[in-house]
């Protein structure tokens, strides 16, 4: 991290390049606040973060002093997380978008892809992939002219295009697949293909860089051409004329390539590219650029994208709910200024900062203090009252999100004098989501619905003495001490320890049914024999916990145990 501060017509402003990770970060940005604020005829301070998402606790209460004091402080976010993190504990920051709006672009008229050695099975899953479109498909792959080439029967059981291996000076049609012949260079001109036996190139015939230069020149920017694994350089210059005339370049990342990556590899090194994408993405990619700009993001095109975020980057939202899953994505695409789900997708996979606040803002994140009091009033005066007996008590609140049912589980817990032996451990699938739970800081516009859902689930003091209002609500050390807050995936990671209290709530209803029996199953076998599973009162899982085999605790609490009586 970097601070650099200068003065420019009174104003100190003050850059901020780097993600506030450590202790000597958070002293050094109070610092430079400090020195801005005790300077002379001072006309106010902006301060500009270029790279964070989140701010420490300690940062962001320097920040609201500043604010309460009337220093003229202006914050200004590059990163739209952050700008999301500080707004919502009424923060005032102006955030500054790297994306402008995307429009439509020229309607894709060719794919085209291309691979030496160990890119087969990756041509046979993209085309396997591809819908049926108003364009052409080109294929050219390096291979011994003495070899018979049985690419065309191999993809024609994949795909619904006309598969072809072409004879010279057939006309280009849409809807239908072309394989360069071996031995043979393939070009496209005028609508026709052209064969030719002229010398070889990069010591190859079929070459890469003769198709994609003549692709280029054919169609310009309505060509998407992917580069595949293999060895040697052909297929570089043919990516940089490509690029020339406005195509659309992908490069297949050289570590799904295993010893062939040396082709893809060059195309990067050679900066002749627009993405380097893994497998899944680039079929993903492929697919929506041929359904175009007004295909939404539903049915097959979003199954792809879901494979490819697993692939790319580990989060797994292909057991989401569909329509919640189109809802979300739709709206974020909106926010991010795209109105093309082939666009927004391509950017998504490329830029972490898109794809952090895609992680962030695609699960539901719909929490409070107390939700649900009814049921917390049943776990205070009965169920932890009952685990109590045991020595060292374990919770976990599956799904966290920010952290608020965390903390409120710690508050019941120490009005019961059981915090001090209790581990209390809170998951969620995001880190920005995690980093707002740790940091303890919560919006000041809620103090209302906490304090009337603290009463009616039996709080005893007041809610205010644990987190007093201010700008912002402060959850105290003694509580943000006691919570373990990590990162855990329920639909894609194992259990982790054994627990008396499980509470997943307002998570599994946005699950498919399938997805809701795997992770009910993980419960179980994380559950203690005496221990209690508590579900949502809007999630309707009641058939599916008894499927699993649990047992309502008393019926219609939406708490189950793994076996026994019906508690009346």
């Amino acid at each position: 991290m970097s601070i650099t501060l200068h003065r420019h017509g009174g104003v100190c402003r003050i850059a901020v390049l780097g993600r506030q990770e450590s202790a000597a970060a958070s002293a050094e940005l109070r610092a430079a606040l400090g020195e801005a604020r005790a300077a002379p005829e001072t006309g106010g301070i902006e301060l500009s973060f270029y790279d964070a998402d989140t701010l420490p606790r300690d940062v962001i209460d320097v920040l609201a002093a500043l604010l309460e004091s009337d220093a003229g402080l202006k914050i200004v976010a590059y990163h739209a997380l952050l700008a999301h993190s500080l707004m919502r504990l009424g923060l005032p920051v102006r955030q500054v978008s790297h994306h402008s709006q995307h429009h439509a672009s020229a309607p894709c008229c060719a794919v085209v892809l291309a691979g030496s050695a160990q890119s087969l099975d990756k041509i046979l899953h993209i085309v396997g992939k591809l819908p049926l479109a108003d364009a052409a498909v080109f294929v050219v792959q390096h291979v011994d002219e003495n070899q018979v080439n049985l690419l065309d029967q191999l993809l024609k059981t994949r795909t619904d295009y006309c598969v072809l291996m072409p004879q010279h000076l057939m006309p280009v049609q849409p809807g239908t697949l072309y394989i360069a012949p071996p031995g043979h260079h393939m070009k496209v001109a005028h609508g026709m293909v052209y064969l030719t036996r002229d010398r070889k190139v990069q010591f190859t015939r079929p070459s890469i860089d003769v198709l994609f230069e003549s692709l280029a020149a054919e169609y310009g920017n309505s060509v998407l051409a992917v580069l595949l694994c293999g060895f040697g350089r052909d297929g570089v210059a043919g990516c940089a004329t490509l690029r020339r005339a406005g195509s659309l370049v992908i490069v297949e990342d050289g570590a799904d390539c295993e010893g062939a990556r040396a082709m893809p590899d060059a195309a990067r090194d050679a900066g002749h590219f627009d993405y380097v994408l893994n497998l899944s993405a680039i079929a993903s990619v492929a697919a929506a650029a041929l359904a175009g700009d007004a295909a939404a993001p539903e049915g097959e095109l979003l199954d792809l994208f879901l494979e490819a975020v697993t692939s790319q980057c580990g989060y797994d939202f292909r057991n989401y709910q569909r329509d919640s899953l189109q809802r979300r994505i739709r709206s974020l695409m909106l926010h991010c200024g795209f109105n093309s789900f082939a666009h927004y997708q391509r950017a998504v996979l490329s830029d972490a900062a898109l794809f952090e606040r895609l992680t962030a803002e695609l699960p539901v994140g719909v929490t409070s203090f107390f939700r649900h009091p009814a049921q917390l009033r049943q776990i205070r005066d009965e169920i932890l009252p009952y685990l109590a007996s045991f020595p060292m008590i374990k919770l976990w609140s599956a799904g966290c999100s920010t952290g608020e049912e965390a903390y409120s589980l710690a508050i019941m817990l120490d009005e019961l004098g059981l915090l001090e032996r209790s581990h209390l451990f809170a998951t969620d699938v995001s880190p920005y989501l995690l980093e707002l739970a740790k940091a303890g800081l919560f919006p000041a516009a809620t103090l209302d619905t906490n304090r009337s859902n603290y009463r009616a689930s039996g709080g005893s003091l007041d809610f205010d003495s644990y987190l007093p209002a201010g700008r912002y609500l402060r959850a105290p050390e003694r509580l943000r001490l006691r919570v373990l807050f990590h990162r855990h995936s329920l639909t894609g990671e194992g259990i982790f320890n054994e627990f008396q209290l499980i509470l997943c709530r307002n998570v599994l209803i946005y699950f498919d049914a399938d997805l809701q029996r795997q992770v009910l199953q993980r419960f179980a076998r994380s559950l203690h024999v005496d221990g209690f599973l508590v579900l949502g009162p809007q999630d309707g899982l009641n058939q599916a916990a008894l499927a699993q085999g649990f047992v309502p605790w008393k019926a219609g609490s939406y708490i189950y145990r793994r076996g026994g009586a019906c508690h009346e």
